[in-house]
């Protein structure tokens, strides 16, 4: 069991099961929403269950470019990534309160990380973006 919340403990939940992928994401939203890029926990939906706060989570709508609501507490606003929605959850890794038991593996949309951020390890890189901001 993976467990996680948000800065002031209002929102807690879990993770059952064993997440797909751990991934820094760069796409333009990841970036505006969280720096210049965000640590994701992704696995299969069914597998997070919120266990305190389901009232405390406000949603910011997806928008047409874009599948997943954005999530975040409404007291502190820390970041939880999408929640689920559909078959799988995204997860911001910053709000993980137990060692996901996996290790980043892929930078993805890296097509929209700022010019002046410089990738330095030897991870996966995939470039596609939700969308072109150019």
């Amino acid at each position: 069991m993976i467990k996680g919340s948000c800065l002031c403990g209002k929102v807690k939940f879990e993770i059952s099961g064993e997440p797909s992928s751990l991934s820094y994401c760069h796409c333009s939203r990841c970036r505006k929403a969280a720096g210049v890029f965000s640590a994701v926990l992704i696995g299969k939906a069914d597998d997070l269950r919120v266990t305190a706060g389901q009232d405390q989570i406000a949603k910011f709508p997806p928008g047409p470019e874009w599948k997943l609501e954005r999530c975040f507490c409404k007291e502190c606003g820390t970041s939880l990534g999408d929640m689920a929605t559909g078959d799988m959850y995204v997860i911001a890794a910053s709000a993980l309160d137990d060692d996901p038991g996996i290790r980043p593996t892929v930078h993805i949309h890296t097509g929209s990380k700022p010019d002046w951020y410089q990738i330095d390890d030897d991870l996966k890189k995939f470039e596609g973006d939700y969308i072109s901001e150019k």
